[in-house]
């Protein structure tokens, strides 16, 4: 029962998060889901004006997984840490400080 709950977590917190990206970002570019379900935290993909963003969505809310991860995955071999967020709209807020929405 404990892999149920927990598959269902993880997928339902990759698609919500992803559906509220695509509304935020829906003049700016799509979200696309790259997660990989063996993966320990689901995560997304988009690239506003040249930059490609991956963001990895808490997994469990505690420890190594409860937060939000952005890098900056332009060139895929140095990713560089953009920051980690307690909310997804946390995330958005970045986003907004930066005039992307």
């Amino acid at each position: 029962m404990n892999t149920q709950i927990s598959n269902f977590f993880w997928s339902a917190n990759a698609d919500n998060c992803i559906a509220i990206l695509n509304y935020e970002f829906q003049s700016v570019c799509e979200v696309v889901n790259d997660s990989y379900h063996n993966d320990a935290s689901p995560s997304c993909t988009f690239t506003i004006d040249g930059i490609t963003y991956k963001l990895f969505f808490p997994s469990d809310y505690q420890g190594d997984y409860a937060q939000f991860v952005l890098f900056d995955s332009t060139d895929y071999s140095d990713e560089q840490l953009i920051g980690e967020y307690t909310t997804i709209g946390d995330v958005l807020n970045h986003f907004k400080s930066i005039n992307v929405i």
